[in-house]
C-alpha cells in the first residue's frame, strides 16, 4: 500500500552550482521545484551591488530548449501564433510576452527557447510538434547550467572572461551568440534590465561549477559578487 507521505513527495531539483552555494553561505530556498539561493548577504546589500558595480546569479533553473532544423520559421510561428523568428545577423533575441518566452537564434537552423521555471511543462507541451516538420526540439533544463550577470560594470566581467566582443556598439541588447567564456563553448545573450547591462550565459551542466568560480573572482576584481534571486527580484518588480 502507497502511504500517504510517498504520494506527496515531490523530488527537488539542485543547480549544477549548489555546492558552491553552501560554501558562499547562501540562504537556500525551495522554489517553482528547484533549490535556488534567495540570498548570500542582505538583500538590501545585493541589490546595491546590482546598481552600483556588478552581481552574478544562478539562473540554471529557467525552462531551456533547443530547437533544430530546417524549417524553424514555420515551426515557431506554428507554435506561437503572429511571433516572427529573430534573425541570426540583426536583434536575434524576440521576446514573446504573451507567452513569456524567449526564442533566441543561435544558427540558422538553431533556436534556444527559455522560460521561467514554473513554466516548463507548459513550454514542453508547446514545443510538441505532430505536424512532421523538418524542426525538432530537444528539451536541456537539466543539461544546461546557467548564470546571470547585470550591473554597470556587467559588461567589463563579461569581457575579462570571453573572447567575445562585447563594446556596446557591437553586441547590443537583444544579441545572442554562440562563443566562448572562460575556455568554455556555450551561448551569450544580452538581455539589459531597465538602464543596467545585464548577460546571460549558458553552458553545460558539467562546466557549471567551474564557471560560476570564474565568474565569483572576475566579480570581485570588478567589486561585486554573487547575489540571490531576491535582489534580482528588485529589479524587474
Amino acid at each position: 500500500m502507497t502511504s500517504k507521505r510517498q504520494t506527496e513527495f515531490t523530488p527537488i531539483r539542485r543547480t549544477p552550482m549548489h555546492q558552491k552555494h553552501l560554501v558562499l553561505g547562501a540562504s537556500l530556498v525551495n522554489r517553482d521545484g528547484w533549490q535556488q539561493a534567495a540570498r548570500f548577504d542582505s538583500v538590501d546589500d545585493e541589490a546595491k551591488l546590482l546598481r552600483d558595480t556588478v552581481g552574478i546569479y544562478d539562473i540554471s533553473p529557467k525552462s531551456k530548449f533547443g530547437v533544430k532544423g530546417e524549417r524553424l520559421a514555420q515551426f515557431v510561428s506554428g507554435i506561437f501564433s503572429g511571433s516572427t523568428i529573430p534573425n541570426i545577423s540583426e536583434s536575434n533575441i524576440t521576446r514573446i510576452k504573451d507567452e513569456k518566452v524567449t526564442l533566441c537564434r543561435l544558427a540558422e537552423d538553431e533556436i534556444l527557447c527559455l522560460a521561467a521555471a514554473r513554466s516548463q511543462k507548459a513550454l514542453a507541451e508547446a514545443l510538441k510538434n505532430p505536424s512532421g516538420q523538418c524542426a525538432h526540439p530537444l528539451e536541456l533544463t537539466s543539461g544546461l547550467a546557467g548564470i546571470g550577470i547585470v550591473g554597470p560594470r556587467a559588461t567589463r566581467l563579461l569581457s575579462m572572461i570571453s573572447e567575445l566582443n562585447t563594446s556596446d556598439s557591437v553586441f547590443t541588447n537583444f544579441r545572442c551568440a554562440q562563443s566562448k567564456f572562460a575556455d568554455i563553448h556555450g551561448a551569450v545573450l544580452r538581455t539589459d534590465i531597465g538602464d543596467l547591462p545585464g548577460y546571460q550565459l549558458y553552458c553545460g551542466r558539467e562546466f557549471g561549477e567551474y564557471l560560476w568560480e570564474a565568474l565569483v573572482d572576475a566579480a570581485d576584481v570588478c567589486g561585486g559578487g554573487p547575489v540571490g534571486f531576491e535582489a534580482c527580484d528588485t529589479l524587474t518588480g
